[in-house]
């Protein structure tokens, strides 16, 4: 592969440093349109690891960062300014390196600058509590910093999955290591360096490692002198990240996988629900989004109708290179995971009935790239595999239902919980789908929409923990009692 002598090469940044890796080895990003080289990256060595977690530590224990919230709200404040000035720029390199819509790269980064903004009004309310035990005893309830955070990032939304959990056990006064993909990288670097330019915030408060998950990332959350781990991925990772941590009995948070089902009733705004299904759920991003509404439910009674419906709007999508104006649908991610969704693929044809799509691009520029056409599959039963497993493509399947109980039935045969969508103009059957699905998250008459202010987080083996809002500050707390004898 021939490479040009500007090509970009990212480093590590530890206590303010951006170091080279003594281990020589490279890490190769290519665009997942055309398979080009975009940039190449440095893998971190297990002694890098030890000394940004080093310097994590030291910052967060010789700075007055941890007990200056005005200083974090600053730091914060600026932060989110300048990556919102970097918008277009980081937007693009977010479409080259993992191949998604160029529009969908600006909002991630418009996202990132408001979780940044938010909690950065947030750092000067790190609240605790205080009661009278009894009359001579006070308690002060006091919320703390964790301390040193290892965030763990997936490739999928590489900037806004980073800026969530960091902007968060920041405000709380954490130092962090974070550690992107191998396969997004650069975007990552980018917004460390203007972390770097920032004065308020000390060096070593946040550092960067870059490596792969089964090295960089398992040495992490080994660490004995990390005190938490942030991990966003799938399922079986994350099991693996809990149970790694629970030899050093670290805090965890984890947002994994999902199956999420978008509940179409008979008396939804069936346009506004077949498009928002299709386009805002199934094959955002490729259907590369942990709360990807992949499954649509649908009554037996207008399950030919909307079908049909769903045929015609996947069918409309423009599939091609998410730097194009048009295009709807970009390519996944790598080969591999291309060869994966067709596997998911040929499975669903002997277990379903193809509607459309499925097949692959042979010529053209289409077959230069990892591309996967927009594709749905009908009568899936609900112990099916793609109804069962995450396949985190753009495959859809459709399912049918008789009543409400049975909608929440087939919504809630997954192992997955980690959103759903429910379509109805009737509200009180949305709230009482709603509170029956068990779910982290329930939309109505919507799908995907996130808030900085609005907590997000799965249940059963769609993670532990909680992200955005309060919630989300206080998983990068601890909570100390201070007990208070008063009187003689």
């Amino acid at each position: 592969m021939a490479v040009a002598q500007d090509l970009k090469v990212y480093r590590n940044y530890i206590a303010g440093e951006w170091v080279g890796s003594d281990s020589g080895e490279k890490l190769d990003v290519v665009n997942p349109v055309n398979g080009e080289l975009v940039y190449r990256a440095v893998s971190a060595t297990p002694a890098e690891v030890d000394a940004a977690v080093a310097a994590a530590r030291q910052a967060v224990e010789t700075s007055d960062w941890a007990d200056n919230p005005e200083r974090r709200a600053a730091a914060l404040r600026k932060l989110s300014d300048r990556l919102k000035g970097l918008g277009k720029d980081l937007a693009r390199l977010l479409a080259l390196e993992a191949g998604k819509l160029f529009p969908v790269s600006l909002a991630e980064v418009n996202r990132g600058a408001d979780a940044l903004s938010y909690y950065a009004g947030l750092a000067r309310a790190v609240y605790g509590r205080s009661t009278m035990l009894n009359p001579d005893s006070l308690a002060i309830m006091l919320r703390e910093p964790v301390g040193v955070v290892g965030i763990i990032v997936p490739w999928n939304m590489a900037l806004s999955l980073l800026t969530r959990p960091l902007s968060a056990a920041l405000a709380a006064g954490n130092a962090v290591v974070a550690k992107p993909s191998s396969m997004t990288p650069g975007a990552t670097a980018e917004f460390i360096q203007l972390i770097d330019e920032i004065d308020e915030f000390p060096k070593g408060i946040v550092n960067l490692l870059i490596g792969s998950g089964g090295t960089v990332g398992d040495q992490l959350v080994r660490h004995a002198d990390v005190d938490m781990i942030s991990f966003t991925g799938d399922t079986r990772t994350g099991k693996h990240v809990l149970k790694t941590a629970a030899d050093t009995l670290k805090k965890v948070s984890l947002e994994l996988g999902g199956k999420s089902p978008n509940i179409i009733f008979e008396d939804a705004d069936l346009d506004r629900a077949v498009k928002g299904a299709i386009n805002g759920a199934s094959f955002f991003n490729a259907g590369q989004v942990c709360i990807a509404g992949t499954r649509v439910l649908v009554p037996k009674q207008l399950h030919s109708e909307l079908v049909d419906r769903m045929r015609t709007v996947a069918e409309g999508l423009k599939v091609g290179d998410g730097l194009e104006r048009g295009v709807e649908l970009g390519p996944v991610i790598s080969k591999t995971q291309q060869d994966r969704i067709y596997d998911y693929i040929d499975r669903g044809k002997q277990e379903a009935k193809l509607v459309t799509g499925g097949y692959r691009y042979q010529e053209g520029p289409l077959a230069q790239g990892y591309f996967v056409p927009p594709t749905i599959f009908d009568d899936v039963p609900v112990q099916a595999t793609i109804a069962q497993e995450e396949i985190f493509g753009p495959v859809l399947a459709v399912q049918t239902f008789e009543d409400e109980e049975d909608a929440a039935r087939v919504a809630n045969s997954t192992v997955y919980g980690l959103a759903a969508a429910v379509w109805t103009k009737d509200i009180n059957k949305a709230l009482r789908v709603a509170k029956k699905v068990r779910s982290g998250m329930v939309w109505v008459n919507t799908f995907g929409k996130l808030y900085a202010a609005g907590e997000m987080g799965g249940a059963k083996q769609s993670g532990i923990g909680r992200s955005y809002g309060l919630e989300g500050l206080y998983e990068y707390t601890e909570m100390k009692h201070i007990n208070i004898q008063l009187g003689g």
